[in-house]
């Protein structure tokens, strides 16, 4: 058994709060978790968390998120109240990365576009056809 911790974390345009994924937590049961302001931090062993991640998400797939976590829950390395104060470690980039989950979920949501097939492998440009592309253009002001 391989205890592991996750965050999960809500774009900032999901209808869903943590108060939501909590509650969902506690209904899957066997895991452990703490709402945090930005989503939920999950704990527990690899193969009861990564199911409940998983259910958690089809509330909304498209702007539910999880990483791993470095940290258990209630970590003292990490603890304000031990530290003295201030933001956790981290708490910056989950921050700018949170914005950044608005455009990942609009992405999602445009879906596929139609892709343009690639015209082969990309080659190297001869240097003779270099130059005669550069004399040529260089011409053009």
């Amino acid at each position: 058994m391989m205890i592991k911790t996750f965050l999960i974390v809500l774009s900032p345009d999901s209808s869903l709060t943590p108060s939501m994924l909590a509650e969902k937590a506690a209904q899957i049961g066997g895991i452990d978790y703490k709402e945090t302001c930005y989503g939920l931090l999950v704990e527990g062993d690899e193969e009861k968390v990564i199911p409940a991640l998983e259910e958690m998400r089809s509330l909304d797939p498209k702007r539910v998120f999880y990483k791993q976590r470095g940290y258990k829950i209630g970590d003292d390395r990490i603890c304000r109240a031990k530290r003295g104060g201030g933001p956790r470690p981290g708490y910056h980039m989950l921050s700018s990365e949170r914005e950044v989950l608005k455009n990942v979920s609009k992405a999602l949501e445009a879906g596929e576009e139609e892709k343009i097939p690639l015209e082969g492998p990309k080659t190297k440009l001869e240097v003779e056809r270099l130059k005669r592309v550069i004399e040529e253009e260089g011409g053009k002001d």
